[in-house]
């Protein structure tokens, strides 16, 4: 009589990204291959520090690693993924882990905008960040801390327009990997026109 082990499947093991904390919207998710594997089933979820679900995706896939087709977050988050092994004998075996979108430290910029008003129509630029893909520019009331204004920029440089009289806080917030980076602010006043 001959006795036979049954065959079951192992569990996918993780090994990218390395660190639990990561800098990049579409990170590439990698894993060891499995032996007798068929597929892999992927499922991703990504989630704002409040609590709000932003995204949640299943893939199917014979390779060894995933890049989400979209950005993940724009700012903060935590990513959950889990990974199943389905074998040839259907047998399965999941892996799950949580990583958090942070910030990158490395996109913002050196030093704050500088603002200029010439003839009443102001103006915005700052040094060029070589990590950045664009820029997000706003401008903020002192009064209430709302945006007044937002745009964005491929440059280092915008023209803002006129501001109403009272003192504004202007931000630049470079996009690096496809993540917002650090803010960077600068206060201007602007002064009612005086007529005789």
């Amino acid at each position: 009589m001959c006795n036979h082990a049954q065959a079951a499947c192992a569990a996918p093991v993780l090994v990218s990204p390395v660190q639990t904390e990561i800098s990049e919207a579409t990170p590439r998710f990698e894993w060891k291959p499995v032996g007798d594997v068929h597929h892999y089933l992927v499922w991703l979820e990504s989630r704002v520090p409040e609590g709000r679900v932003l995204l949640t995706e299943e893939f199917q896939t014979s390779t060894t690693y995933l890049t989400p087709p979209r950005p993940l977050t724009s700012s903060k988050a935590t990513i959950r993924i889990r990974v199943t092994a389905v074998c040839n004998d259907n047998t399965q075996a999941t892996t799950s882990a949580r990583f958090r979108i942070v910030e990158d430290k490395a996109c913002g910029l050196k030093a704050p905008p500088i603002a200029e008003s010439d003839k009443g129509q102001w103006k915005l630029s700052w040094d060029a960040l070589p990590l950045a893909q664009r820029y997000e520019v706003r401008i903020h009331a002192t009064e209430d801390g709302k945006p007044a204004f937002m745009r964005e920029s491929n440059g280092a440089t915008t023209k803002i327009g006129r501001l109403e009289p009272g003192v504004w806080l202007l931000a630049v917030q470079p996009v690096c990997k496809g993540l917002k980076g650090i803010n960077s602010w600068v206060a201007v006043e602007n002064s009612p026109i005086e007529t005789h």
